[in-house]
């Protein structure tokens, strides 16, 4: 059985995530993960290695809980992925808590340069031999994707307003590319995609 037959899972409850699959003609099932997204005690990972630590812990749940949740999916294969998108500029900086959080993260990207790095791990998930006892992951891919994006000045003000009018409480770094937000991206160097949150081009390949 290939990919394409198998039902396309999003482990993610990421809107943005599922228009962009749907705006190029996937129907993703989606089964949002319920992975605990902290790093364990002495892992010592890099940027790129922790999206994609976390974006095969995402996936790997949602993969052994495809007979409880989407039993069909399980007994007839199929492709679960599995994102986790960070900011990182000297560190890795993650979603605001709150407005004034919001407003110190924004103040730290401006007049310079950060990276959004996506993690994906694709699992190719099929039927157990025995009826009943559960999924066999047959296949796990797992990569990442990288752009840098480069803001302009802007003032506490044109950030107090932008929060207030598009709360950014679940967007690492605090912003969101296609939103007004965007005109302050002077250069962008990688996939829009990838600042959304989902790689497609590096992705598409796998869906084919």
């Amino acid at each position: 059985m290939t990919d394409t037959a198998r039902t396309l899972i999003l482990a993610s409850a990421s809107p943005r995530r599922k228009e962009i699959l749907e705006a190029h003609g996937h129907r993703p099932l989606v089964l949002p993960s319920d992975a605990d997204e902290s790093i364990p005690g002495g892992m010592d990972l890099s940027p790129e290695e922790t999206a994609m630590f976390l974006a095969a812990q995402k996936a790997l749940a949602v993969a052994k809980s495809l007979p409880a949740h989407a039993p069909e999916a399980a007994a007839e294969g199929a492709l679960v992925i599995g994102v986790d998108t960070i900011v990182y500029r000297d560190h890795i900086i993650g979603k605001p808590k709150d407005e004034a959080d919001a407003l110190a993260i924004l103040r730290s990207l401006k007049n310079g340069t950060h990276s959004v790095i996506s993690g994906v791990c694709l699992i190719s998930a099929g039927p157990a031999e025995k009826a009943g006892s559960g999924t066999v992951i047959q296949k796990t891919t797992i990569f990442y994707d990288t752009t840098l994006v480069t803001f302009d000045d802007y003032t506490d003000t044109d950030i107090l307003a932008y929060v207030r009018a598009n709360p950014p409480y679940d967007k690492s770094g605090s912003y969101a590319i296609q939103s007004d937000w965007g005109r302050h991206a002077v250069r962008i160097d990688g996939s829009t995609y990838n600042i959304i949150g989902f790689p497609y081009e590096r992705i598409e390949p796998y869906l084919r």
